[in-house]
């Protein structure tokens, strides 16, 4: 199976299925890969002793959900929020996840920096996974966005943020903004990817 789906940008994603899971990616970028996403599988082994209690999930740059397939397949079923700009990956989505999960999903079509100007809910584990090609946007780095980000969680719970380094200054820039709101941090090197794990 193969669909495409046209970008502002000009570079079309593509969704198809291989070895068994369905992986969403452009040229030069992988935006999800079931199951197999490497950033949300080591961060839900870091916090696999907090996964049992978690019954709402927050994740701004929906993408294939691999999230929540992660978390199916380990038996968990919260609630979630998707926050996808790209209605047609945000309906891919659905399409593809187990019909229970589906229907525990608020499906949200808007920009994420707008939304969390907007939202006024509470999740006990926001997830942070927003690329345009390799690179994670601006507003995603400020301390502004970031606090709206750590407003959103519960007392005592946690946030997932997916980073891929393109150049070292701006990694230490963002890493410095992101750890005045999240002081209780840890980073997991995935190469050029950086995982953050903050506890709130």
């Amino acid at each position: 199976m193969r669909r495409r789906a046209p970008l502002e940008q000009g570079n079309d994603l593509e969704l198809y299925l291989y070895r068994g899971q369905y992986q969403l990616g452009t040229k030069d970028a992988m935006y999800s890969d079931g199951t197999r996403y490497r950033p949300m599988v080591v961060a839900f082994n870091h916090l696999k002793k907090e996964l049992p209690t978690v019954e709402s999930v927050l994740i701004l740059g929906t993408g294939l959900a691999s999230a929540a397939h992660i978390l199916t397949e380990r038996g968990y079923r919260p609630k979630y929020t998707f926050v996808e700009y790209n209605e047609t990956i945000l309906q891919w989505a659905l399409e593809l996840l187990p019909q229970h999960a589906a229907l525990a999903v608020e499906p949200v079509n808007a920009d994420a920096e707008y939304y969390m100007q907007q939202q006024q809910g509470k999740y006990d584990l926001v997830i942070i996974d927003i690329f345009i090609g390799r690179v994670v946007p601006g507003f995603a780095t400020t301390i502004p966005f970031l606090q709206k980000c750590r407003t959103a969680v519960n007392a005592g719970r946690h946030l997932v943020m997916n980073y891929m380094i393109n150049d070292e200054g701006e990694w230490n820039i963002f890493r410095e903004n992101f750890t005045a709101v999240f002081p209780h941090c840890q980073v997991k090197d995935l190469g050029i990817n950086r995982v953050l794990i903050a506890t709130v």
